[in-house]
């Protein structure tokens, strides 16, 4: 994988898991609600969860890859177009509301929330089926890889927590731009990876 496609994956994964998104809104309002130390739990369930379904993704991705072996050009293409979609939604999206968590989180919960986020799978696919896959074939990279996007989506997690109410009021008064500029750049993403990879 080149230097310039390594980073075009790190911004898309970086523009999709940094986003709003179920576990991101969902750790701001239980940070400011039960505190940092106490969302812990619940963090650690959230990344275990999202490592599993990247090394999934990359899994079912190769395995698809290797059955159909013409399916790579067409997996670029439908990456390509769910991005331009997440730009699109991206785009729309208002402010996060004001309802907070009803239980204290914990473990299991951020670990089942992985399993039903639609947001966290399709991301898993397009990062392997886009920019992992037609680079990069052997299973100890892409397990790396699959920890990397993990990594990245934890990185994210943690902004959310530790910013609280503070993200939560400043993203509520620039929303408009800030989602813009998200949108921008994952169309750029978009483009590159179908015309370009």
């Amino acid at each position: 994988m080149s230097p310039a496609v390594f980073l075009e994956m790190t911004l898309t994964a970086c523009i999709t898991v940094w986003s709003p998104g179920p576990n991101n809104i969902l750790l701001l309002s239980s940070a400011s609600k039960y505190g940092f130390k106490k969302n812990l739990p619940f963090m650690f369930g959230i990344w275990t969860g999202s490592l599993s379904l990247m090394i999934l993704s990359g899994i079912f991705c190769k395995t698809l890859a290797s059955i159909v072996p013409g399916i790579q050009p067409v997996m670029k293409y439908v990456g390509g177009i769910y991005m331009l979609y997440l730009a699109y939604k991206t785009f729309q999206r208002l402010p996060p509301g004001e309802n907070d968590a009803e239980k204290e989180p914990h473990y299991l919960m951020g670990f089942f929330l992985q399993l039903i986020n639609v947001k966290i799978i399709i991301y898993g696919l397009t990062m392997f089926s886009s920019f992992i896959l037609p680079h990069v074939s052997r299973i100890p990279l892409l397990l790396g890889f699959a920890f990397y996007l993990m990594i990245l989506g934890a990185i994210g997690n943690l902004i959310w927590a530790f910013a609280g109410n503070v993200l939560k009021i400043f993203y509520g008064k620039h929303y408009k731009g800030m989602n813009a500029v998200m949108a921008l750049l994952l169309v750029w993403c978009a483009l590159r990876v179908v015309w370009i990879c």
